[in-house]
């Protein structure tokens, strides 16, 4: 049983594409709190594990196995084709459809918050929430930060690529 778990985990290690998505993930992860702290001048250790921000962890993980994948398999295969597609969906997703739900829970907390200020009963489940109760805001990307997450993520793939 030991041999074979010593196994996986040694073939998840020789595994390209796996290697430069999860390093990739992580150093735009670690990145954030440089970047966070040029911008705002104060070490906030959250960004480590928070979702949003500059780079897009996700456009670096999904640009990393994809271009990883194009050394491993090559263009022409239809696994890195899937892959290709995979990137497009998660880039467009973390750009997109996240960013806006993150819009919509400023503006949800901001109604709330209104709401609760004036005095107004409002009988939904939603209410019965603990007060103070808040969305998460930041949720996906800016256009610009999944761009450099991906370019963050095609150069760790190609170091993988080439030399792992």
């Amino acid at each position: 049983m030991w041999n074979d778990i010593v196994r996986f985990l040694a073939g998840m290690w020789v595994n390209k594409p796996l290697m430069a998505s999860l390093t990739a993930i992580v150093l735009t992860q670690v990145l954030k709190l440089p970047i966070h702290y040029i911008q705002y001048r104060e070490w906030d250790f959250h960004k480590v594990v928070d979702a949003g921000g500059m780079p897009s962890s996700h456009g670096a993980g999904v640009a990393a196995l994809t271009t990883a994948l194009a050394y491993v398999v090559g263009p022409k295969s239809p696994v890195f084709a899937t892959s290709v597609v995979f990137m497009a969906i998660v880039m467009y997703d973390a750009g997109g459809i996240r960013r806006h739900a993150g819009e919509h829970a400023v503006l949800l907390n901001r109604l709330a918050m209104e709401i609760s200020q004036s005095g107004i009963s409002v009988e939904t489940s939603a209410a019965k929430e603990p007060e103070g109760e808040r969305l998460k805001e930041i949720l996906g990307h800016e256009p610009k930060e999944v761009v450099i997450g991906a370019i963050v993520g095609v150069l760790v793939g190609v170091v993988f690529g080439k030399w792992w």
